[in-house]
């Protein structure tokens, strides 16, 4: 599809897709556009309705003569952010510039995330004589387009308490040497760049025990990351707390706590105590670290901090393998790459 931004029509103010077998929708609170469909019981094959009406006037996009009977057709592309998978599924013309499908998608994990949009296309090329000046004539132009969807799907008794998700990406062209990248979420994801080397790819993917010549390159590469991700999710916790307190600060530091997201309440319970200097209980250290942000200070001298207490060895190898644990991936090897070997 040819995509000429100064000749697209927006599409968003009435694309909408629903999911009418879910038990619930949430907003997906740290994404534009996003929702959350959850399912009772096992993902399976889940119904999606996607409606869209057209823009008034948007046959003026074409030349006269075409639109009696516009080569173009309405579509809806989904990528999942979770697989790479894409689908695009074709808007039927319901009459009254109303245009509708109903699909079945089939989550491939729970919690995939589906980007969606919704695409006017041209689907042949302008054959007239006549000038051509103003108007969308070549094939596969994107004529007009809908900001980007994100659609979550959950099981609803799902209870997701990691402290990271990480999964493969591929990243845009200006992020192709950026081995990785920390996604705000619930937990937060980090994402691989799905375009490294395969014996790199491989060596990353492994679950290779401690002393073993693997584990040792791959926990080097995992400590490397800790320095700057580790101090990114304390940081995103400690915010959380701060936002808390700037919107009711009569609130407890117990009941701040309580209100943390599981992952936000597992990272800090990893540090607390070392921020705190303190031999407590995690427990206790969350609620009194907690207490100390009261002060505005306290965010920066903590985050200062954060950089001698992960050099530490014990807790830096602490800290790189729970990166590796959470990093399983073999069941996504493909055949050619499991054989390759490691350098």
């Amino acid at each position: 599809m040819h995509f000429v931004p100064w000749k697209t029509i927006d599409l968003d103010g009435a694309f909408r897709i629903t999911a009418p077998d879910s038990i619930s929708e949430e907003v997906i609170q740290e994404v534009s556009n996003g929702i959350t469909f959850k399912f009772n019981g096992k993902l399976e094959k889940t119904k999606l309705e996607i409606l869209l009406t057209a823009p008034f006037e948007w046959e003026e996009t074409l030349h006269p003569t075409e639109r009696e009977n516009p080569p173009v057709k309405f579509i809806c592309r989904l990528i999942s952010r979770s697989t790479g998978r894409r689908e695009i599924i074709d808007l039927e013309d319901g009459g009254g510039g109303f245009f509708f499908s109903e699909t079945s998608y089939i989550p491939f994990l729970n919690g995939e995330e589906v980007r969606a949009e919704a695409l006017l296309v041209r689907t042949e090329q302008f054959a007239g004589e006549k000038s051509r000046s103003g108007y969308a004539t070549e094939m596969g132009q994107i004529i007009g387009r809908s900001l980007i969807h994100t659609i979550r799907f959950a099981t609803a008794e799902a209870n997701n308490d990691s402290i990271f998700n990480i999964k493969w990406q591929s990243f845009p062209p200006e992020s192709k040497d950026q081995l990785w990248r920390l996604i705000p979420s619930e937990p937060p994801v980090i994402e691989m760049n799905a375009d490294v080397t395969a014996s790199l790819k491989k060596l990353l993917m492994s679950k290779a025990l401690r002393k073993d010549i693997n584990s040792l390159q791959r926990d080097i590469i995992f400590t490397s990351i800790c320095s700057t991700v580790w101090t990114m999710l304390i940081s995103i916790s400690m915010n959380s707390i701060q936002n808390m307190l700037n919107t009711n600060s009569d609130l407890s530091s117990e009941e701040i706590v309580e209100q943390l997201p599981p992952s936000q309440l597992q990272t800090l319970s990893l540090f607390s105590k070392n921020l705190l200097e303190t031999n407590i209980s995690s427990h206790e250290a969350v609620v009194a670290l907690a207490n100390e942000l009261r002060s505005p200070e306290s965010f920066q001298k903590f985050i200062i901090k954060m950089s001698s207490i992960i050099q530490q060895e014990t807790k830096i190898l602490e800290l790189a393998e729970i990166m590796a644990r959470g990093c399983s991936f073999e069941s996504d090897i493909p055949a050619d790459l499991e054989k390759e070997e490691v350098a």
